[in-house]
């Protein structure tokens, strides 16, 4: 009764209050620099939904680009013209290509053929970019001139041209069956890197343009994952990060020819980002540690890492380690336990990180956002967000396919400004994790604790729960209804 009683103390116009707030708070991430250096493209929520936007790289006030209904998933700048911009936006439930620019011209489609639209990158000289369309099981590979505006085919020469196909080639709509991500083409423009997945599989893939036919140069394997994928300055090579044959994601090197395999940066702990220089000469690394990310830049051929100045303890945000064509700079996207998402950037050289963005957080001093601390369940780690007050609060479990960082989650905020607790563990056996940790937990209510499971990793044991909540609009990963969460979470535990 007591605990029931400290769950109803919370002011509602106080909570509400707050909620609203978490609800205007803004993330920007994955950011691209132009080819000058003098902006940086991101993607940002400022208005609500995924937006493409751009600001530049000293700062100042940034240009929202784009304002597309469904969002927009990714964003660059064309090597050719630092004016305009490729945007990957969602229509009609379909990835499509849109080349914009930052005066608020209208966005003018690539290809009008349907189908879902994925990009694979530019040539060297930024006059074509390559991308497939994905209709199906059929997987067409194209490639668009940015001057005529013109799309084309990749299609097979006739017999009489002479063309000699790769051995061991397949046809390309064999070659890229499955295709998970393109690209990038290689410095030549003669071929292209794929990722293709079939039977649980993932498998690296060198589609050769001239002959349109592809072949697997390196196959991680069942379960096997490929990330990642970058050419060599010389084509001969393909770095990407794998976990084939392995227990923790590293950076490997791939044989273009052969598929010969040669680790070239595998630390006990997983690699979840990495950045190959525009010169080769360079590689920026993003190891995990107790949740969270250290950067270390390794010199070829050495190989001896060195560590970066380092931002405030955090983790990268989705999006790649993006390095300016000097190879002097570094941006990435940055998630933190009691401040917004922003884009960073690290000079190499020098002694501190620079956060480029600033999104909004009205209404939310630092101070009123709860840091995690480490528990341990069982074998295993975890993080624990806790309202700091003498009361033992009630529980809110969450279960992640995905390793849960010590950042900032409005949906946990959100819990936590209703005076609940909140412990996140990810893998599979977390729930059972869970329960032993709520057992031993001196300072909190273990009394039918609700769980949270957008994954649907848990085995949702009877009886242990007060509710179970999966996917849906309440743990929405952009745009939660922090609102019908906490009311959900409240009713289930006694609440009103």
């Amino acid at each position: 009764m007591l605990a029931l009683l400290c769950l109803l103390a919370v002011p509602a116009e106080d909570l509400e209050a707050r909620l609203r707030h978490l609800d205007s708070l803004a993330a920007a991430w994955a950011p691209a620099p132009s080819p000058d250096g003098s902006r940086v493209s991101y993607l940002t929520t400022q208005s609500g939904s995924r937006q493409a936007a751009s600001i530049a790289e000293q700062g100042g006030y940034p240009i929202q680009l784009t304002d597309e209904t469904s969002g927009v998933v990714e964003v660059r700048y064309l090597p050719s013209d630092p004016t305009k911009l490729m945007v990957v936006a969602v229509r009609d439930g379909r990835r499509r290509i849109l080349v914009t620019d930052e005066e608020g011209s209208p966005p003018s489609a690539v290809d009008p053929a349907p189908g879902d639209q994925i990009p694979g990158g530019f040539a060297r000289d930024g006059k074509r970019l390559f991308y497939a369309i994905a209709s199906g099981t059929h997987v067409s590979l194209r490639t668009y001139a940015v001057d005529a505006r013109k799309p084309t085919e990749v299609a097979a020469p006739p017999p009489a041209a002479g063309v000699q196909p790769p051995a061991g080639s397949v046809s390309l709509d064999e070659a890229l069956s499955g295709l998970v991500l393109l690209g990038p083409p290689s410095p030549d423009g003669r071929s292209i890197a794929a990722v293709v997945r079939r039977s649980g599989a993932e498998a690296l893939v060198i589609a050769d343009l001239a002959s349109a036919r592809g072949q697997t140069v390196f196959d991680a394997g069942k379960d096997g994952r490929i990330r990642q994928p970058r050419f060599s300055p010389d084509g001969k090579t393909v770095y990407l990060l794998t976990d084939a044959g392995r227990a923790t994601m590293g950076v490997d090197a791939i044989a273009v020819q052969g598929g010969a395999r040669k680790p070239v940066y595998v630390p006990p702990a997983n690699v979840e980002g990495f950045g190959l220089a525009e010169d080769g000469h360079r590689l920026a690394v993003a190891v995990e540690s107790n949740g969270q990310n250290l950067f270390s830049l390794l010199d070829f051929p050495s190989l001896r890492p060195q560590p970066l100045a380092a931002p405030p303890a955090g983790a990268l945000a989705e999006g790649e380690l993006a390095w300016d064509r000097a190879s002097e700079r570094l941006f990435f996207g940055w998630r933190v336990a009691d401040d917004t998402t922003d884009v960073w950037e690290l000079r190499v050289g020098r002694g501190t990180a620079l956060r480029i963005t600033r999104s909004p957080r009205p209404g939310l001093p630092r101070d009123a956002l709860f840091r995690p601390k480490l528990v341990r369940a069982g074998d295993r780690q975890g993080w624990l967000w806790r309202p700091e007050d003498d009361s033992k609060p009630r529980v809110v479990v969450v279960l992640s396919a995905t390793p849960i960082r010590p950042v900032l989650d409005k949906r946990i905020a959100a819990l936590n400004f209703a005076g609940l607790a909140v412990v996140g563990l990810s893998g599979a056996g977390a729930e059972d994790a869970a329960l032993q940790f709520l057992r031993s937990a001196a300072d909190l209510d273990p009394r039918d604790p609700v769980l949270l499971d957008p994954d649907g990793v848990g085995n949702h044991a009877a009886g242990k729960w007060s509710a179970v909540i999966g996917a849906g609009p309440e743990l929405d990963g952009d745009r939660p209804d922090l609102r019908a969460l906490v009311k959900h979470v409240r009713r289930a535990m006694g609440g009103p």
